[in-house]
């Protein structure tokens, strides 16, 4: 069950967090309002605030919010293989070095 409930979540968190899902919510939002629209400014404030905004805000939150992630991932992949490039050329260079001195063993026996 929670195999299910997190491949569940994944898709529709991925699938809220879209640019088509903030135009199919505003336009949900927009459309009462050819039928009936607020009275005063009171009225208008309300509906901007309680509908248009948390209705429409929503997804364009979680867009922003994943391009971000998506933008992170990649840097730190980006960083994690010139990490690992490094590394391994300091191994090459450590192996010379103990080759470099075990030579210099042979060359020269008394010296630790």
């Amino acid at each position: 069950m929670k195999q299910f409930n997190n491949w569940l979540g994944d898709k529709l968190s991925y699938w809220l967090s879209t640019m088509a899902m903030f135009y199919i919510i505003t336009a949900l939002v927009i459309a009462p309002l050819a039928f009936q629209r607020p009275q005063g400014l009171v009225g208008w404030m309300q509906y901007a605030i309680s509908v248009f905004f948390q209705g429409s805000a929503l997804p364009v939150l979680g867009y922003v919010a994943r391009s971000t992630g998506e933008n992170q991932e990649r840097v730190l992949n980006e960083t994690h293989d010139c990490v690992m490039e490094e590394l391994a050329l300091a191994r090459e260079e450590r192996d010379e070095i103990k080759m470099l001195l075990a030579h210099l063993h042979v060359k020269i026996p008394d010296v630790n």
